[in-house]
């Protein structure tokens, strides 16, 4: 009785001890369903459509909702419906876009642009408006070849306009967590300590086995 309580006490033993050590990343933490990239790049471009047009980057450090995983490519939301700006979905290349678990306080970048419009009529004895100043939500910038524009929405309509308005404050980027310097021994002890209890208890079951059988020869 007392060879068998202390096998049963051992493969209890292996086999809490086996549950305790599975790795914490199994169990799940928050929703899967919402997930956020951010632009690690200047060049991580917001496409219409897949290998379609490039219509601007994503601005450097801010993120993208990330609805999809398509190959190469995720499909994205960017911006919300909020003041100025309302939501784009569209498609941006995996590239330079670094998945979060937990976005930063400014998921997207908040910031309006002036554009200023000038009425010549082309007569000085006419009045005229002169100039009108109008504030537009800034998406991000568009480089072509030299030159740089911005990509902007003003009165429900999307356009560009010149300059690339890239003077906007940054997220900060948080550093990357050190790894593990001995993740695989810590794992590999554990498994040893596993496999010596449940050795232990087989071998107390074979003793207290055959120790029944030479009784039973003994009594006979």
């Amino acid at each position: 009785m007392k060879a068998a309580k202390f096998a049963l006490c051992c493969l209890l033993a292996a086999i809490s001890f086996a549950i305790s050590s599975r790795p914490a990343a199994l169990i799940g933490t928050g929703d899967s369903s919402v997930r956020y990239a951010r632009a690690d790049s200047r060049t991580v471009y917001f496409y219409d459509e897949i290998d379609g047009r490039s219509l601007f980057a994503i601005p450097y450090t801010y993120c993208v909702q990330v609805l999809e995983t398509v190959g190469d490519w995720y499909k994205v939301r960017y911006a919300e419906d909020n003041g100025f700006y309302k939501s784009l979905t569209g498609y941006c290349r995996k590239s330079g876009l670094t998945p979060v678990d937990r976005p930063p306080e400014n998921i997207y970048l908040n910031k309006t642009v002036t554009v200023t419009f000038k009425q010549d009529l082309g007569n000085d004895y006419l009045p005229s408006l002169g100039e009108l100043n109008v504030k537009t939500a800034f998406y991000g910038t568009l480089y072509w070849g030299e030159s740089a524009y911005s990509y902007v929405l003003y009165n429900d309509e999307f356009a560009y306009v010149n300059g690339a308005n890239d003077d906007y404050p940054l997220n900060e980027i948080p550093a990357a967590p050190e790894p593990d310097p001995q993740p695989s021994n810590g794992a590999n002890v554990k498994l040893i300590i596993v496999i010596v209890l449940i050795a232990v208890a087989v071998i107390a079951l074979l003793i207290l086995y055959f120790t029944g059988k030479t009784a039973k020869f003994k009594r006979g």
